[in-house]
């Protein structure tokens, strides 16, 4: 219930993206592809079991062609959406 106020509050497709220093300090480890974080930020889907009130989300993208899913940790704030953390994996 809380998740569906949280996306008609702000539309993921047209919010700015922001990302924390967290993942900056990830990228080079993970190497991680800051394109694709932003793709999975505005068309992800919710995974619920990571999610935690009042505004934090895990949104899951599987790119195909790639053969890698990224998951994400968001938090929602009143006029932008900003990635938290941010991990590939091989396969669905």
């Amino acid at each position: 219930m809380w998740i569906k106020l949280l996306e008609k509050r702000l539309d993921r497709k047209k919010a700015e993206i922001t990302f924390d220093p967290h993942l900056f300090d990830r990228k080079e480890y993970w190497n991680l592809d800051l394109d694709r974080i932003e793709e999975t930020a505005r068309s992800g889907k919710v995974s619920e079991n990571k999610c935690e009130k009042p505004n934090k989300l895990c949104l899951k993208r599987y790119f195909g062609k790639e053969n890698i899913t990224y998951t994400i940790i968001v938090r929602y704030h009143k006029n932008f959406i900003e990635v938290k953390t941010a991990w590939p994996k091989k396969g669905r």
